[in-house]
């Protein structure tokens, strides 16, 4: 599944490790980032127009909202309950046949994601095959871009090498929001579906430039649950269950302003916009991280986040809007890499492989049940101010994660 949040922010010509898998790693993650801020971050708005014409007619669906939203929630239902169930095996499947091979067929499934939503417009029904493999190729590249990340990103300059590639991914991609809404305002979804397909094949390109050393590690259920009856992994868990519900929710805030302003194209200019001011803004958040070890700046950054997400109850304007979506950026950018650094500092130590895999599982378990509770709100209620509540609350679990390894000593 494509991750959203992608905004954090660093000075580039600062000292970072410039181990050669890691500069492959980022390029693909670029490569990436590319497809997820012009074609994925318009999925919400693709899903809920395609929804409206899969479930017209439907007995128990009674408004074209609730439609869209059902197929929303039932995409990512069934995608990240594949996640779910596969994380583990296909875990033990990449360790097998190396992580090399394992992003190949990532990309492989991810260029067929794309040529499966390109006919979705012709046959709706497609949606569950494309859900199916939409989880398949996210198990098979987050975990494993995680591992390598963990491994080659020097302990003492991780915020630096985050913050750094961060910066490349908005520097490359602060414009795309604002073409991908523009191409699908004019020329229609079909037209950024292929404009992914072909990223992701010449992504495949990038994946053989990469040269990963045999991962050792093993992954189980026995060790799985192991590590969830220990109190300090307990902690660490919920504070990914917490993160989760927050990126969630902010991916279906462009459905929102979409909603709001009645536009795609408005959508990606607004995006854009606010990333641009935002940019401004948040330079050296990335050398602080790793210079202050202190909490009070993250612990005070998720009480503002959570404060915004209650404040998007209220706006129903442009200006509202904006200014709100320029200050979520500006909060994240120092909130989600402290999170994030600190992650990558956990997972240091011979079981890092089964680390990230076991946080997928986690994640995967919580989007069930949150896409679950989507699926239901909106059929019963259809209130967006219930979704910004329970993400308002979610935030506050990230602020349990701590720098102190679990008993496994990960």
């Amino acid at each position: 599944m494509p991750r959203y949040r992608s905004y954090h922010l660093h000075l580039p010509h600062l000292q970072v490790d410039h181990d050669k898998d890691l500069m492959v790693l980022y390029f693909m993650r670029i490569a990436r980032d590319i497809v997820n801020q012009t074609t994925f971050f318009f999925m919400p708005i693709f899903l809920y127009k395609t929804g409206q014409q899969l479930l017209d007619g439907v007995s128990f669906v009674s408004t074209p909202l609730e439609a869209g939203f059902l197929a929303i929630a039932g995409y990512y239902l069934i995608a990240r309950f594949v996640m779910m169930v596969t994380g583990i095996s296909l875990g033990r499947w990449s360790r097998s046949v190396g992580l090399q091979r394992a992003f190949f067929f990532s990309d492989l499934f991810r260029s067929l994601l794309f040529a499966i939503f390109f006919f979705v417009s012709f046959q709706p029904w497609l949606l569950l095959a494309a859900a199916v493999v939409d989880g398949l190729q996210a198990n098979l590249f987050w975990n494993n871009y995680y591992t390598v990340l963990s491994r080659h990103a020097h302990k003492h300059n991780v915020g630096k090498d985050l913050g750094l590639l961060q910066t490349t991914l908005q520097i490359v991609s602060a414009l795309a929001p604002a073409l991908g809404g523009l191409l699908a305002a004019v020329f229609g979804f079909s037209t950024l579906f292929l404009f992914a397909l072909a990223a992701s094949i010449f992504s495949i390109i990038i994946v053989f430039k990469l040269s990963v050393k045999v991962i050792h590690d093993q992954v189980s259920y026995k060790e799985f649950f192991k590590w969830l009856k220990e109190p300090r992994f307990e902690r660490l868990a919920l504070s990914f269950v917490g993160q989760y519900i927050n990126d969630a929710t902010l991916f279906l805030w462009p459905l929102y302003v979409f909603l709001v302003l009645g536009a795609v194209d408005k959508v990606g200019y607004l995006y854009t916009a606010s990333l641009l001011m935002a940019l401004v803004f948040s330079f050296l958040i990335g050398v602080y991280v790793d210079k202050h070890k202190s909490k009070k700046p993250f612990m005070a950054s998720g009480g503002m986040l959570s404060l915004l997400w209650l404040a998007r109850t209220q706006v129903a304007t442009i200006w509202g809007i904006a200014a709100v979506d320029m200050m979520e950026k500006l909060t994240s950018s120092f909130h989600w890499l402290f999170f994030e650094s600190t992650v990558l500092r956990r997972s240091k130590g011979s079981q890092v492989f089964s680390y990230f895999v076991y946080r997928e599982v986690i994640r995967s378990a919580t989007a069930v049940f949150f896409w679950l509770i989507v699926f239901t709100l909106f059929l019963v209620t259809s209130s967006w101010t219930a979704l910004f509540l329970l993400a308002a609350m979610s935030v506050l679990f990230s602020l349990l994660i701590t720098d102190k390894a679990h008993i496994g000593k990960i």
